[in-house]
């Protein structure tokens, strides 16, 4: 990894890797893992998470390294970098 600064916020609980959560369209699907408070960072792709937002659909929570769910008509923003 090279964003030394996202590592010590992952080993120190600050922050989720999402590497290894499944993938739908690109997003990291984040149901059952949303702590209200925490940080996000895709170590796979060497990026944080810039938004994560609940479909209104379904109820399911994604996270984008994007801004993408920042008003986006089909999604509560619920987490927004």
């Amino acid at each position: 990894m090279t964003n030394l600064r996202a590592q010590e916020k992952i080993d120190s609980g600050e922050a989720i890797d999402l590497s290894d959560f499944p993938q739908t369209n690109g997003d990291y699907v984040i149901t059952n893992n949303f702590v209200e408070g925490m940080d996000y960072y895709v170590t796979a792709e060497n990026d944080w998470i810039r938004s994560i937002g609940r479909r209104k659909s379904d109820g399911v929570i994604l996270a984008s390294t994007s801004s993408k769910f920042y008003q986006h008509p089909d999604f509560e923003c619920i987490w927004l970098r």
